[in-house]
């Protein structure tokens, strides 16, 4: 599988700390799915069927940044890039809500489904 790698938990680890929306903006950079601010805002309405509050989005960049999961790629205000960090932890958290969904039967093969996010791309080179 290209991108990160799942991290199964051991007793006492802690899980990646992330609001639904910092994994949700995380994916969105890492599968290159928002140039732009508008275009983030844009997404997470689609996604979520509600809007994200500008104070919404800048809190949820500051925690991805300050945790280390994305780096800014460019010049421009929203140039943001995952690092491995990011793709490590949106992969198993990513991982975790589908056998959440699938209840544990086995029937949404998660392996594949999380080839399909592709991540890398938005890693930074």
């Amino acid at each position: 599988m290209s991108g990160g790698e799942v991290i199964a938990f051991q007793k006492g680890d802690r899980f990646p700390a992330a609001e639904v929306l910092d994994l949700a903006i995380s994916v969105a950079i890492g599968r290159n799915l928002a140039a732009s601010e508008e275009e983030m805002f844009s997404r997470i309405h689609d996604w979520f069927l509600r809007p994200a509050s500008r104070a919404e989005l800048v809190a949820a960049i500051g925690r991805l940044l300050e945790r280390g999961w994305i780096s800014r790629a460019g010049e421009s205000a929203f140039d943001f890039c995952l690092t491995d960090a990011g793709i490590d932890g949106a992969t198993t958290l990513s991982g975790g809500m589908i056998r959440m969904i699938d209840r544990g039967r086995g029937h949404l093969k998660t392996a594949f489904l999380l080839q399909m996010l592709d991540l890398d791309k938005g890693k930074r080179s």
